[in-house]
């Protein structure tokens, strides 16, 4: 796999009903993303919330080489000359036809673009969903939200694992719509992806806990289940357990009895 900056991105929209794809291709500057946060549609557009860089290099650069560098120092260096994956928004207008003028903007209610550039194309520009707070926290991945009840849904929060290192070393709360930050943090622990729990008689979109595998090198601290409170992101309690765990990154959680 390689990364071909000269060249745009392409979105390709296809029915889900039909499997029929769009004739309209929707295009974007050069990114790339690994996960997507969510999407939904809104009177008449799809909303799509991915994890984005500008530059896709760090598709070869998490080599065993480079991961064994022998110390932090070098880790450290090695990271911080990779691009930072950040949330961001595209808005793909779902209406466009012959009929539709050439060059104006598209969407309305968002702060992302899009305009018909051709008969059968849209250029789009998006939307940062992000303040420069979480950029002192790194880049961010893994990103999670309430996929019960808001899975292909307008939404306002998902919650992740934020990168101020090659492994994620904070968790974080975003809000989409103020792009207000909440952040669990502590030296020398590494949390895995956050799972959302709602409550059982949820009524809020964040009414419950988030949970997260944390591991740490330090012999005398032990692995734990971490439980965070979703709406505040205080911490509930730690689930200790006496075993090493495995570094991971993809979290399930599965109701028993």
């Amino acid at each position: 796999m390689t990364w071909e900056p000269q060249y745009e991105t392409i979105f390709h929209l296809v029915n889900r009903h039909t499997g029929k794809e769009s004739e309209m291709k929707y295009r974007a500057a050069a990114m790339f993303t690994l996960h997507q946060i969510n999407a939904f549609e809104d009177n008449g557009m799809l909303v799509m919330d991915m994890c984005c860089g500008d530059d896709g290099e760090v598709i070869g650069d998490f080599t065993l080489e480079n991961l064994r560098r022998s110390t932090g120092e070098e880790m450290d260096k090695f990271y911080n000359s990779l691009c930072r994956n950040l949330p961001r928004r595209y808005v793909l207008p779902l209406t466009v036809d012959t009929k539709t003028p050439l060059d104006q903007n598209l969407v309305t209610g968002y702060k992302a673009t899009a305009k018909k550039t051709k008969a059968n194309e849209v250029y789009m520009t998006h939307e940062e969903l992000y303040d420069d707070e979480l950029l002192q926290y790194g880049g961010l991945e893994f990103p999670q939200i309430n996929y019960d009840q808001y899975n292909g849904k307008p939404y306002r929060y998902f919650y992740s694992c934020g990168f101020g290192h090659c492994f994620s070393d904070s968790l974080l709360k975003m809000d989409v719509h103020t792009k207000e930050l909440k952040v669990w943090r502590y030296p020398g622990l590494y949390p895995s992806e956050p799972v959302f729990v709602a409550s059982p008689k949820a009524t809020e979109e964040d009414d419950g806990v988030v949970l997260s595998v944390i591991i740490t090198p330090r012999e005398e601290k032990s692995t734990f289940l971490l439980v965070l409170d979703a709406k505040t992101f205080t911490e509930l309690g730690r689930a200790e357990v006496p075993v090493n765990i495995p570094y991971g990154t993809h979290g399930v959680f599965n109701l028993m009895g």
